[in-house]
């Protein structure tokens, strides 16, 4: 029987179309079900057609096989990289600003001042030659320029809202970069409340004089105890020794926060107590604000951002440059590009590409200009259609013989393929649903000539015991037709 299966599957693989139509409320396929072949060969000295069911069965089979294999659709979505140029930009060893006419999806606010959020992206192309020699564009020292202020952050230097500050460590220009939060809430009498390192638990609360006294634990474990009152403002910090402390404020402390940010401060938490009320219950609570600002790292005069970009900090006029730095004999190489080369700029996915000149022939005769190009991404959603396969890992279990059948299981559906005669599993059926129930379904057979009946497993109702049984092997196999048809 089981090599019938094998050589019936292979056939049907070819000839069928998986997702026929869905004529019963229960999922059939391979992985959920068996079939229970007769194994009588002889009854009152007569001949059945044993052959003729395992070859219907097997068919059946192989259709349970397929049923598990669907076609599916997956969907996901991938970067898909796009390009935005600026116009041709001519080589007239001008001091040149990028502007947002000359490129309108430049991505970034630029402008010919650093003022306010607004960034300096420059050439100097008198910085800029072509090389003859080996025919490529040379970009030498100081060639191209970043410069911003303290306001805006159009690089990677510790999240959207991080904070730069400069100033002069052993006379070398400093810039402190610091992550960055405010953030407000309340807390009950009793609670604590932890801040990156800091614990302030709320150990009574005055609602009448506005104040509360507090157990405040520091990054290092050590506690204080203090009075907080209603809009005064209190900095924690760490400063760059590692050293704690606690000061208390009338009012916002501007110019002492800056001069911790300047005098590079590992962390520091501004809180201020801004209403006290009893909540409901009865309970005492306070509201506050808090900011909190984290050291990220710092840079100095002459120091690598990446790759050849050097910064050139400006303490005076809270200015940052980074420049691109050339020095060959100080591990700086040379930048050329050649044709369709690009310069990547630290800032936003901008590059500098040379356009150049050429002849009939194809051959590169000088430099007509030069582009900005941005590069970017977006989202695009990608469908693929593939099949996936919920099969059985051995056919053979499949179908099995009827005389292996002594229970029904309670974890698949069972289908009894023959009538009562040569397949044994009917007198299993008698002892689980009654005589009276089977004896009824063999007056159908009977009267009809064969039967496609689905009763409920009552070990499992989710599973069910499909007969698929005739008056002989071929209205046994016209139930079995019939119910593929409705899988």
């Amino acid at each position: 029987m089981r090599k019938v299966l094998s050589v019936i599957l292979s056939v049907l693989f070819l000839v069928s179309v998986a997702g026929a139509v869905q004529g019963f409320n229960f999922k059939v396929n391979s992985t959920n079900s068996i079939i229970v072949l007769p194994t009588t060969k002889i009854v009152n000295g007569q001949p059945l057609h044993i052959g003729e069911d395992a070859i219907t069965g097997s068919k059946l089979g192989a259709l349970l096989v397929l049923k598990g294999i669907r076609e599916v659709t997956y969907s996901t979505y991938v970067d898909v990289p796009i390009e935005y140029h600026s116009v041709l930009i001519q080589d007239n060893n001008q001091y040149y600003k990028l502007n947002s006419v000359d490129m309108p999806d430049v991505g970034i606010n630029v402008g010919d001042s650093p003022v306010g959020d607004t960034i300096v992206v420059a050439v100097n192309f008198s910085r800029v030659l072509y090389n003859d020699t080996i025919k490529k564009a040379q970009f030498n020292d100081k060639s191209v320029e970043i410069i911003f202020n303290e306001n805006t952050t159009p690089l990677n230097l510790g999240g959207e809202t991080a904070k730069i500050v400069s100033t002069v460590v052993d006379g070398k220009d400093t810039m402190y970069i610091y992550s960055y939060e405010e953030n407000s809430g309340s807390k009950a009498l009793g609670e604590t409340l932890t801040i990156n390192g800091w614990k302030i638990k709320f150990r009574d609360i005055d609602t009448e004089q506005e104040k509360t006294l507090v157990d405040i634990s520091f990054p290092s474990g050590f506690v204080r105890t203090d009075t907080l009152y209603k809009n005064k403002y209190y900095i924690l910090y760490v400063d760059a020794n590692g050293d704690e402390d606690f000061e208390p404020f009338d009012s916002y402390p501007s110019a002492r926060i800056q001069e911790l940010l300047q005098a590079g401060i590992k962390k520091m938490l501004i809180i201020s107590p801004t209403d006290f009320f009893v909540g409901i219950g009865g309970t005492r609570q306070v509201t506050y604000k808090y900011e909190y600002y984290e050291k990220v790292r710092m840079y100095q005069d002459g120091e690598v951002y990446e790759g050849q970009w050097i910064w050139d900090i400006d303490p005076t006029n809270n200015l940052f440059v980074l420049y691109l730095h050339v020095d060959p004999d100080n591990n700086f190489p040379k930048v050329v590009l050649d044709d369709g080369q690009m310069l990547k700029l630290p800032i936003d996915g901008l590059n500098i590409q040379p356009v150049f000149a050429k002849d009939e022939n194809g051959e590169i005769t000088g430099i007509a200009g030069y582009r900005f190009v941005r590069i970017d991404t977006v989202k695009k959603k990608v469908t693929v259609k593939t099949v996936k396969a919920d099969v059985i890992d051995d056919v053979n279990k499949l179908i099995i013989e009827d005389t292996q059948l002594t229970k029904l299981p309670s974890d698949k559906n069972v289908i009894i393929v023959g009538g009562w005669v040569s397949n044994k599993a009917w007198k299993l059926l008698e002892q689980v649903y009654g005589s009276s129930t089977i004896q009824s379904i063999k007056d159908e057979i009977m009267n009809k000539g064969y039967v496609v009946k689905v009763l409920d497993n009552p070990n499992n109702p989710e599973y069910k015991v499909i007969i698929l049984a005739g008056k002989d092997y071929t209205l046994t196999r016209k139930a079995v037709e019939e119910f593929m048809n409705k899988i």
